[in-house]
């Protein structure tokens, strides 16, 4: 799931820069070196703002999903030892140590009220990104996590830091919903599981410039072979189904279109999604629909073959149709 969408979202914006390059030769009215070169800057930022945001999302919301399933009754006196819990004869009826780069804190857990906290160590995972700060994780709905209907409200205050030195803080907070009940161990007979996310954040870089968005998915994981995934939009925005929007770091609006939900599954692996469609809106620039699960002529690949990549189309600022065909 994350890994697919992290695939539409470097597609959308690397298109944009193929269109940004294509201005001069398809234009009457020819932009000045000046005005070719600031856009150009600033769609290629973007282009890495969206690709790291994804990313750095993903990673803080799958953190809290494996705290959540540890203690999904939110229990702080029970020994965990269960999907992501500690170790078989391991005391974790107090903090759980059971991760490597945070702990589980319980201590907030009271009658009522049900509310632990993921606690960052500063330390460097898997020698490539140290995550400092913490995610608040209160079950506002539900008895435990596994009830169809139960809702978590997240709350993220974190900082996270590469090895090239670039540090970025988050803030967010994420309602998800157990539609289905259950939860991602395939161990677990509810199948599909079903779950909405629903965030808002922003993200503050080195330079001191910020980024904010909004976040609204449905997924769906299958528990049969191959085990598909889809993620889809989960909101209205302009009229139409979205998944993702906000504002770049230069001020700009952008929202991206679900027109059909993107599928992958192990048999290919979840980066190479078998089919799906998104359409970018960005300020400044015509949309552009990518078409996921295409062979290397661009047409749609039949049910159990290796999809080569996904099929780019654009309207050029001279009225006429372009296309690439991107590998996975």
């Amino acid at each position: 799931m994350k890994k697919a969408v992290l695939t539409t979202s470097i597609a959308c914006f690397s298109v944009l820069i193929l269109v940004v390059g294509c201005k001069k030769s398809d234009t009457t009215s020819t932009p000045t070196t000046i005005q070719e070169t600031a856009l150009s800057a600033q769609v290629s930022q973007s282009a890495v703002d969206q690709t790291t945001i994804e990313n750095d999302n993903d990673a803080i919301a799958t953190d809290a999903t494996k705290a959540t399933e540890t203690v999904p009754a939110f229990n702080s006196s029970t020994k965990v030892t269960g999907l992501f819990g500690a170790p078989s004869g391991v005391d974790s009826t107090k903090d759980s140590t059971s991760y490597k780069w945070f702990i589980i804190d319980r201590s907030p857990i009271a009658r009522g009220f049900k509310r632990m906290v993921l606690r960052y160590l500063g330390l460097w995972e898997n020698n490539r990104v140290m995550k400092q700060g913490y995610i608040t994780i209160e079950l506002i709905k539900g008895t435990k996590w596994t009830d169809t209907g139960a809702i978590l409200k997240e709350t993220d205050s974190v900082s996270l830091t590469y090895r090239d030195g670039k540090t970025r803080i988050y803030q967010n907070t994420r309602f998800v919903t157990n539609v289905s009940g259950g939860f991602y161990n395939l161990k677990n007979q509810t199948n599909p599981f079903i779950y909405t996310m629903h965030a808002t954040g922003s993200v503050i870089f080195d330079n001191g410039t910020q980024r904010t968005y909004w976040i609204a998915r449905r997924n769906t994981f299958s528990k049969t072979a191959p085990y598909p995934f889809t993620t889809n939009g989960d909101t209205t925005y302009m009229g139409t189904l979205c998944s993702i929007g906000g504002t770049t770091r230069y001020g700009a609006s952008f929202w991206v279109e679900s027109p059909q939900a993107i599928s992958s599954s192990a048999q290919f692996g979840y980066t190479s999604p078998t089919q799906g469609k998104r359409k970018l809106n960005y300020t400044g620039v015509a949309t552009v629909t990518l078409t996921f699960g295409v062979d290397t002529t661009g047409n749609q690949v039949a049910t159990g073959i290796q999809p080569y990549g996904y099929k780019v189309d654009w309207t050029k600022l001279n009225g006429k149709q372009g296309s690439a065909i991107i590998a996975y």
